[in-house]
This record gives structure tokens, sequence and C-alpha cells, in this order.
């Protein structure tokens, strides 16, 4: 009994593999733009899952897996992910459609011979795939995505490099963001020395006419960058924080000058206005 219920079980699982997916071997027929699958009729409604892969030989083993959702004819959504450390291959896919289907297409950099395309067939209307030579892409796009470690329609995008980017396709940093960003709280760990050194007492400070001179030629403060270097490179939070703070601090030891001779000015004025009140009372 129980070998039968084994027989059985693997049976259902060769089944169910078999009937799970849809494979072809295809040849990109060049660079560009290509089909590798599509939701034929009915505006081009569904979603599903389609994976591209090469399998080594002529090329380096490399994946990509395509989430798709297709809506009567003017909505559609793509995710791309791949555990893959490089895509030499291809560098984007896309959601099109015709009025009457929608249509998969990668963009593919390198011609490449002996693809396999897997479609799974979770889904509503999953997309059937092409075989022999990939017809060229076209329509109206309806969603895209560059090829990363993931990629949501390029609103999110982790790339191979280990960047992340919202709201853009091409982070220049660890975390590239492209829009606002609401935080409870950031804290900014760097290297750069907090300005302390400003009070010791070796610390050149420049005076108020040297300060008042350069801002007359400069249009900004001594070390702030200017608001067309900014406008260039950007604003380094951490380092112009600890600049403003370099300025506070120097500011504060003018006015404790200053409040140093309004106080010697006050002496002498007391002493001025005490001598002439005597001088009264003679």
């Amino acid at each position: 009994m129980k070998k039968v219920l084994f027989t059985l079980f693997t049976l259902c699982l060769l089944l169910d593999q078999a009937w799970g997916q849809t494979t072809s071997t295809v040849s990109s027929g060049g660079t560009g733009w290509k089909r590798i699958a599509s939701s034929q009729g009915s505006a081009g409604r569904g979603f599903g899952k389609v994976t591209l892969y090469t399998a080594g030989g002529t090329f380096t083993p490399s994946a990509l897996t395509i989430d798709w959702f297709h809506d009567w004819n003017v909505s559609g959504g793509i995710t791309l992910h791949s555990d893959s450390k490089n895509f030499p291959y291809w560098s984007a896919a896309r959601l099109t459609d015709d009025g009457t289907n929608s249509y998969i297409e990668v963009n593919f950099t390198t011609s490449v011979t002996g693809l396999i395309l897997v479609s799974d067939s979770y889904g509503w209307r999953p997309a059937t795939l092409y075989t022999g030579t990939l017809p060229d892409g076209g329509g109206t796009v309806r969603a895209a995505a560059n090829v990363g470690r993931l990629n949501i329609e390029n609103n999110f995008l982790v790339h191979q490099n280990g960047r992340v980017g919202i709201g853009t396709a091409s982070p220049q940093a660890k975390l590239a963001v492209n829009g606002n960003i609401l935080a409870k709280e950031i804290k900014v760990k760097t290297d750069i020395s907090v300005p302390d050194y400003v009070f010791e007492p070796d610390y050149n400070l420049q005076s108020l006419t040297e300060i008042e001179d350069f801002v007359k030629e400069h249009k900004h403060l001594p070390e702030v960058p200017s608001a067309k270097e900014i406008n260039d490179k950007g604003l380094d939070l951490a380092e112009m924080n600890l600049l403003l703070l370099k300025k506070v601090e120097e500011l504060t030891l003018h006015l404790i000058d200053k409040n140093r001779v309004i106080d010697q000015q006050q002496n002498i004025l007391t002493d001025v206005l005490a001598r002439l009140k005597r001088l009264e009372n003679k």
C-alpha cells in the first residue's frame, strides 16, 4: 500500500511539473526589443509569470523572471527579479499591447541562440511563449522596467551592484531617492571632524571686516558652497551641518568679543556719568 501511495505521489509531482510550466527554446534573432510571449485576444487581459535563461555553453548562464499584469488595454504592471549577478544579454523588459493582444518584450543587447523560455500556468490567461526566432517588439508600452536583482516598474530597483533606487532606475549611491522622504529620525554618521577646534586658543578667527569683504565679492560666506555649486553638485547634509555648526561657533566667538567690548564701553560710560554727577554736585 505504501508503495502504491508513493508511486501516486510521484506521478502527481511529475504531472504537476508537466502541467505547471510550458517551455520553448528560441533565438533572439538580433538585438533590440523582441517579443517573448503574448496574451492573445480579450484586449490582452491576464497576469502570470515568464522566465528566460541561458544554460551555459556558448552563453554564460543568466536568468530573468518577469511577473506581468494587463487589464483591458489601458493599464499594465511588470516586476523583474533575478538572482544572476550580471545581465550580459538583456537590459530591460516591458509590457505592450496593440488593442487586441498584449506582449511581453525584452530588450536584447546581444544576439542569443538557444535561449530557453518558461511560462508558468498559474495566474489568469497566462502568456503563450513564442518559438523559433523571436519577432520584433512594438505597440503601446503599458509598463517597463530595467533589469536588476529586483525592479518594480523602475519605481523600486535593487541593482546588481547593491544600490537601491526609489523613483529612479539609475541609482548613483547606495540609496538614491527621486522624491520626498518622510522619516521619524535620520542619523548621519561621518568621519568629518566636529569643528570644536574653533574654540582652541590658536584658532585663526577671521575678522568681521574680512568676512564683509569676502561676502561683498563672492555673495556667500567663506567655506560655504555657492548656490551654483549646490545646484551642480547637490548638498552633502553631514558636511553642510558641520560647516553650519562651525559658522555658529565662529559667530559665537564674535558675539563674545563684541559683548566684551560693550561691557568695557559700559564701564567707561558709567565712570564718565559718575564724574559728571560729582561735578554737578559741587
